[in-house]
């Protein structure tokens, strides 16, 4: 089956903004007095604040103050949006023609709420809801990565089937929810995880960032197809690295 939709996630995806998220929880946690250290915040970005909370502090403490902390993050990150301007990986734009040219449709799947993506897009100077064909963010979910939910309400969005789809992203947790949702997953460097991370949560392929995936673009176009048409089947992943 030929691929026809590229799912991507946003944050350390095609914005650089993982940090500015660490940054955000960090000073939620502080707020609420609790002492996390930065490196703990980490390694958990990419997941949604409902998985991101109980993880790092336990459940007894998402029962007390999950929404709470919720809150905090949300408005401390909204805050470092309005003072920032976040900065988007090379090729962005580009990537987002060269798809269509191809007959894939394009779709964003983030954990994000509506306002934090929209925070993150005007401090980023790209409206990427203008670019993709459809958006998924976290009100399309009842749980965030790495839950399946916002792959699968990106792909119906869509109106393909899994195996017709490819996501990119930056963490193991996209790769955890490509997995849940039958959907092939290619990774990129640009959000910090580590190369072997990457391959170890399901990635097919490895690039840099967006922009060298732009410039392998066949390639990695003809790596999904062929992962998704070999779903099921014991096989060694593709993978460009490091780099």
């Amino acid at each position: 089956m030929a691929l026809s939709g590229m799912i991507f996630d946003v944050d350390g995806t095609l914005v650089d903004t993982n940090r500015h998220h660490v940054e955000a929880w960090h000073r939620a946690f502080e707020r609420l007095g609790f002492d996390v250290p930065v490196e703990r915040v980490r390694s958990e970005i990419g997941k949604g604040g409902d998985k991101l909370v109980p993880s790092i502090l336990g459940h007894d403490v998402e029962e007390r103050c999950g929404d709470a902390l919720r809150r905090a993050q949300k408005k401390e990150f909204l805050a470092i949006a309005k003072g920032e301007h976040f900065r988007i990986y090379p090729g962005l734009r580009d990537l987002f023609k060269a798809l269509p040219e191809r007959d894939i449709r394009t779709a964003l799947a983030t954990s994000s709420d509506e306002e934090q993506l929209q925070a993150t897009l005007a401090s980023a100077g790209v409206d990427l809801t203008r670019l993709a064909d459809v958006v998924a963010t976290k009100s399309d979910a009842e749980e965030s990565k790495p839950a399946p939910d916002i792959v699968v309400a990106a792909v119906e969005k869509l109106g393909l089937s899994p195996a017709e789809c490819a996501m990119v992203g930056d963490t193991v947790f996209d790769g955890q929810s490509c997995a849940s949702a039958g959907v092939v997953f290619l990774g990129v460097l640009s959000g910090g995880t580590p190369l072997e991370d990457l391959v170890d949560a399901g990635a097919v392929g490895v690039w840099r960032d967006v922009g060298h995936l732009l410039a392998d673009l066949d390639r990695a176009l003809e790596i999904a197809a062929l992962a998704a048409a070999a779903a099921g089947s014991p096989s060694t992943p593709t993978t460009l690295g490091p780099y």
